[in-house]
C-alpha cells in the first residue's frame, strides 16, 4: 500500500480451532487453524514513548483473530481474512494489514500440511 510507513507489528501463529470449509462434511468437524498478521504503521512515537497507548496492542489483535476465528464457520478462507481484516481496521483505523490465513491438514488430494490466503488491505 502507498503511503504507509516500512514499521510494522507482527503477530504470526494465532492458532485455533474451528469448522471452517466449503463442504458441509468439513463444517461437521473441527479443524486447526493458523494466522499471521503484519500491521503497518508508523511506531516512531511507541519507539521513543514506551507506552502501550501509543502502539497496537497485540493481545488485542490475538483475541481479535480468536473470536472471529471461533465464532462462526466461514465457507472460504478468503471471508475469515476479510472479516479479520475488517475488525482489525475497525479498532485501529488508518493501519494497513495484511492478513495470512492458513488451514492445517486440509482434506486434499496429496496430503497439503496446510493451505492459505493472503489479503491485504
Amino acid at each position: 500500500m502507498s503511503g504507509l510507513p516500512p514499521d510494522a507489528i507482527l503477530v504470526t501463529g494465532i492458532e485455533f480451532e474451528a469448522s471452517h470449509g466449503y463442504t458441509a462434511a468439513e463444517r461437521k468437524l473441527t479443524r486447526r487453524f493458523r494466522c499471521h498478521l503484519e500491521l503497518r504503521r508508523d511506531l516512531s512515537t511507541s519507539a521513543h514513548s514506551d507506552r502501550l497507548q501509543d502502539t497496537i496492542d497485540y493481545r488485542v489483535v490475538c483475541q481479535t483473530v480468536v473470536e472471529i476465528g471461533t465464532s462462526r464457520a466461514y465457507r472460504l478462507l478468503e471471508a475469515l481474512a476479510g472479516a479479520i481484516a475488517d475488525a482489525v481496521l475497525a479498532r485501529y483505523p488508518g493501519v494497513g494489514v495484511t492478513v495470512t490465513v492458513e488451514k492445517l491438514a486440509p482434506p486434499c488430494p496429496g496430503a497439503p500440511a496446510s493451505t492459505g490466503v493472503r489479503l491485504t488491505r
